[in-house]
Parts: C-alpha cells; sequence; structure tokens
C-alpha cells in the first residue's frame, strides 16, 4: 500500500513540476534589439518586430491558431522600402524568406519566396 501511495505521489509531484516550468504558449521568450528595432519572440514561435525604445508586450498580440504557422512580423526601421531575396531556411513546415532591407516573410514550406521583399 505504500508503494502505491508512493507512486501516487511521485507522479503528482512530476506533473506539477512540470506544468509549473513550461511556459504558456504565446508568451514573452526573448527580445533583441537590432539597429532600430527590437524583435521580440515568443514561446509559440511567433515574432513581432518594434521600434527600439519600446517594450515587448508580455504576450502575443497575433497567437497562432492550432496548425497554423507562428505570426512573424519582422521589419527593419527606417531602411529601404524593398530588399532582394538574401537567402530562406525550412523550419518544421514553414519557410523564412531572408531580404536584403533586413524582413522575413514567413511562408509554407512547399512555397517559393518571393524575389522581393514587397
Amino acid at each position: 500500500m505504500k508503494g502505491i501511495r508512493r507512486t501516487i505521489l511521485l507522479g503528482l509531484l512530476c506533473l506539477h513540476t512540470s506544468s509549473v516550468t513550461a511556459a504558456p504558449v504565446g508568451t514573452l521568450q526573448s527580445a533583441k534589439v537590432k539597429g532600430l528595432s527590437r524583435y521580440c519572440i515568443y514561446t509559440d514561435g511567433g515574432i513581432l518586430t518594434i521600434d527600439h525604445t519600446d517594450l515587448c508586450p508580455r504576450k502575443n498580440p497575433s497567437p497562432t491558431r492550432a496548425g497554423s504557422p507562428p505570426s512573424v512580423n519582422i521589419e527593419t526601421k527606417g531602411g529601404p522600402r524593398l530588399g532582394p531575396l538574401k537567402g530562406q531556411r525550412i523550419k518544421g513546415l514553414n519557410r523564412y524568406c531572408s531580404y536584403g532591407d533586413g524582413t522575413v516573410l514567413t511562408v509554407d514550406k512547399e512555397d517559393k519566396c518571393p524575389n522581393k521583399s514587397r
């Protein structure tokens, strides 16, 4: 009987510990400043670009729905209006297209990246 009780208590402790350490989906994970832009990275994979003097919202303002690609909004403030395709990277079900003006566009991994950022 003591063995069963210990097993149940240990299982409950493990469940409680994992729920405490796991960050809720869509919360701020990190922030990076580059030039005049601040990039807010969220636990759901979303990225928000704001002015370098602003603070990141604690929750992703554009959360994702189940099965949809993460919300990625990356722009370089004060740069040129369009840029040529510089590179691309596939991660999971998404393709991330990088451009010469610093913008990043997220498309389905089966889609091609546009040649220009805008």
